[in-house]
């Protein structure tokens, strides 16, 4: 008996790398499959006997700390709440994930599992290009969108925006995996279908989340790679490349031309995309004004926004979230989970000082799609937003991916 006890742990750790290098691949395309696979790999952590000592490393990170402060103020905020119990609940277990994720961290302290899920992810993100540009000749049957010819939106999984965020961070993997391989056919590999994600970002999605997070991430990926005055001509280059999709692409031109005209007319018209939005921030500063410092509650956004829209429709279509991460935690746990926020996303960007060049611009640009993602949505709310952000956050802050040491990193190392 003594000798099988090891022999079922392994078992237990290498069970828990599958089913999570499973999780990876499956939730960009199926998410109720890659949710069953994540709900078995933290069965599997449980159930593995070096859990507590894996977990006094996971908790020495300043990114898990921050996640799992954040998530306790969560919880903490079901208790004064002016929102139903079960819409406290709902809001909690969305929220859950962040604890969830620090138990995956302590899978992903084995390098290699940290690159296989990487490539899993990135495995799932070539189905859905390919899926996109065939979308172009004809309608597939597993594609939100039906539509055909180009110049239109060929959404395949979620909606366009979520497909946006993960393309992005695809394109950015891509870009980081450059440094990687060496032989010349691989990175132009990497770089045909690092280009062929761009496109499909700027000329056949649309939304305006995706252009803004992809051209911030490609300039923070830029500026980090390279040094002195090389910075300027990095600049000077997405610029440029900004201005050559703007001409060349209708759906962006069509996308700026509408959102500036929805900011004109938000004041009548609070029922398209900028105004619903302009709407929702008015709403939560005024909530805030209520309880700054404690904010009304988990769940409470809902109920209290509802106070401010007399119409039962209007209630349920303004009252789900901000469509502002930052506002949403300082409405519904005040000034703290609002700075608790800010300080997980400021310790990815600390994190990403004690890694190499690629590694560093792959962190550094995850970081800032979450900071910007923030800005116009609820990433760690919505549901295949929250998943995406939630495991690569793992990923990221378990140690590097793109150029991994022959040991671990220290354990203060983020």
């Amino acid at each position: 008996m003594t000798q099988a006890t090891p022999n079922v742990t392994t078992r237990f750790d290498r069970l828990a790398k599958v089913l999570l290098i499973g999780a990876f691949l499956t939730f960009p395309v199926a998410m109720a499959l890659g949710n069953v696979l994540a709900i078995l790999c933290l069965v599997a952590i449980l159930l593995s006997v070096n859990l507590r000592s894996q977990w006094r490393k996971v908790i020495q990170l300043p990114s898990s700390r921050a996640m799992l402060l954040l998530f306790l103020l969560i919880l903490v905020g079901t208790s004064y709440t002016s929102a139903p119990g079960s819409t406290a609940l709902v809001h909690l277990s969305k929220y859950a994930k962040l604890l969830v994720g620090l138990f995956f961290v302590s899978v992903l302290f084995d390098a290699r599992t940290r690159l296989y899920c990487l490539y899993a992810f990135m495995a799932a993100m070539v189905f859905i290009l390919v899926s996109a540009y065939c979308g172009i000749f004809v309608p597939l049957p597993w594609s939100v969108s039906q539509q055909t010819g180009w110049g239109v939106d060929h959404t395949v999984v979620g909606d366009y925006i979520t497909q946006s965020v993960m393309m992005t961070f695809f394109v950015l993997s891509c870009l980081a995996l450059m440094w990687k391989f060496k032989t010349p056919w691989a990175r132009i590999v990497l770089g045909i279908l690092a280009g062929l994600g761009m496109v499909s970002i700027t000329h056949m999605s649309w939304g305006r989340t995706g252009v803004v997070l992809l051209f911030s991430c490609l300039l923070v990926f830029g500026l980090t790679a390279v040094v002195g005055k090389k910075r300027i001509w990095v600049a000077v280059a997405v610029i440029a490349l900004l201005g050559l999709v703007a001409a060349s692409s209708p759906l962006v031109m069509e996308k700026l031309r509408l959102g500036w005209h929805e900011v004109q007319t938000h004041e009548s018209n609070k029922f398209n995309s900028m105004g619903h939005r302009l709407f929702n921030y008015k709403s939560a500063l005024t909530i805030i004004q209520k309880s700054p410092l404690l904010g009304t509650g988990t769940g409470s956004f809902e109920t209290e926004a509802c106070h401010l829209n007399a119409s039962p429709a209007e209630c349920k279509l303004f009252g789900w979230h901000p469509h502002n991460q930052y506002l949403f935690f300082l409405v519904e746990n005040g000034v703290l989970g609002g700075l608790l926020f800010v300080a997980l996303i400021a310790s990815l960007f600390y994190a990403a000082k004690h890694r190499t060049t690629p590694d560093k611009c792959l962190l550094l640009g995850f970081a800032t799609m979450l900071a910007a993602d923030s800005m116009v949505n609820s990433p760690l709310f919505s549901s295949r937003e929250s998943h995406f952000f939630v495991l690569m956050m793992a990923l990221l802050v378990a140690g590097p991916v793109i150029e991994q040491p022959n040991q671990q990193p220290p354990q203060h190392t983020p």
